[in-house]
């Protein structure tokens, strides 16, 4: 089959790889001109996007992840209150998607195509290339992100709902931190809690892939509640004017909006992470928002990631997910004898799929609320 995958991240690059298995011909269009490399910070990698890397062929845990084994927590003066071996893979989005790029052909991607326009026929998908292309297939598949613009064409009274939190973010370059820092955050996941915010940093690989002590940087999350969605919109405003749904990117970060970071830096964090948040170049920031598609399906329109569904990132399943969805949809398209078989499976697959990440969309939530966060909007 002809299959057109909207959005080149995670999950449509995943999707790529096993479609393309099956001996379908697929073409990914992703609208940034030049690539997502420098997109996003730290992941966790857990054992589902790891087996699948691995399947085909490219990186392991050795060459992908920063080995963490304790698990610390901090008091408010910076003092440690536990620590406990946890044993977790952090890798960073950076390292998964190009990992993921690299096993695809060069042409599979073509950048700074934005699909402006879909048509779901009933025995073709037709869709509108920066609008004046159109590009006939067999099947759509939609990774077009938390903000789909193909799910928002195929349920137009749909909205996400605000979780009532954002997560403020940074990468820091292990060369820019003291070593006293470094030593003190370095094998670990190190935490701190507050009343309705939760603080953690760890170490993840450089963006060259990098996984060497003195090549490595480190990531961080902030999450703190934030019911005043004035204040949530003034803080998705960039630093040229343009208002974000849900995240800014890094460097983009308004003057106001940093100087309320480090303000509430200085009046919350203990001195180890507040030079921790000093050495950062470009904070970022992402509200969580809450997103579950009607249906994973529609005619010749499948949607994977988060374009289907959105889960808290407490469970650190993002990448897994992805990993997840691909494969799933794959399968339900294995050993089709004709295009017209493409709706029948599609609606059995989303309905098992979504059915399927209830309870992991259930989790996020639960655990969201032990650590406080979002629960005066919940």
């Amino acid at each position: 089959m002809k299959i057109a995958i909207v959005g080149g991240s995670i999950a449509g690059l995943a999707a790529a790889l096993t479609l393309r298995c099956l001996g379908h011909d697929v073409t990914i269009f992703e609208r940034t001109a030049a690539g997502m490399r420098g997109h996003g910070g730290g992941v966790a990698i857990l054992r589902h996007m790891m087996r699948f890397l691995e399947q085909h062929g490219h990186a392991t845990r050795k060459t992908l992840a920063v080995p963490v084994e304790w698990r610390r927590w901090l008091a408010s003066d910076g003092s440690l209150i536990e620590e406990g071996r946890e044993i977790v893979p952090f890798s960073s989005w950076d390292s998964v998607y190009r990992s993921l790029s690299e096993m695809l052909p060069v042409d599979v991607v073509r950048y700074g195509e934005a699909v402006t326009k879909v048509r779901n026929f009933k025995h073709r998908v037709e869709i509108e290339i920066n609008g004046r292309e159109t590009v006939s297939a067999d099947l759509l598949v939609a990774a077009d992100g938390a903000g789909s613009r193909i799910r928002a064409t195929l349920f137009p009274d749909y909205r996400s709902s605000y979780a009532g939190y954002a997560a403020w973010r940074g990468v820091v370059e292990e060369t820019q931190l003291p070593a006293h820092l470094v030593a003190e955050l370095d094998n670990g996941i190190t935490l701190l809690r507050e009343r309705g915010a939760l603080f953690m940093t760890f170490p993840i690989p450089g963006l060259n892939g990098a996984i060497e002590s003195g090549e490595r940087r480190f990531n961080w999350l902030w999450y703190r509640n934030e019911p005043d969605v004035a204040a949530l919109s003034r803080y998705l405003t960039d630093r040229e004017g343009h208002r974000h749904h849900a995240s800014v990117s890094p460097g983009g970060l308004s003057v106001e909006a940093t100087a309320y970071l480090l303000d509430c830096a200085r009046e919350k964090l203990p001195p180890v992470l507040q030079q921790l948040m000093k050495h950062t170049q470009a904070p970022f920031i992402q509200a969580i928002f809450d997103a579950l598609s009607p249906s994973f399906a529609v005619g010749r329109v499948a949607l994977i990631g988060d374009a289907a569904c959105t889960v808290r990132p407490h469970t650190a399943s993002g990448t897994s997910k992805a990993a997840d969805d691909a494969i799933t949809l794959a399968q339900s398209l294995s050993g089709l004898n004709a295009a017209h078989h493409i709706e029948a499976a599609l609606g059995t697959w989303a309905m098992e799929r979504r059915t399927k990440l209830g309870p992991l969309i259930a989790r996020g939530k639960q655990l969201a609320q032990s650590f406080g966060l979002g629960a005066i909007t919940q």
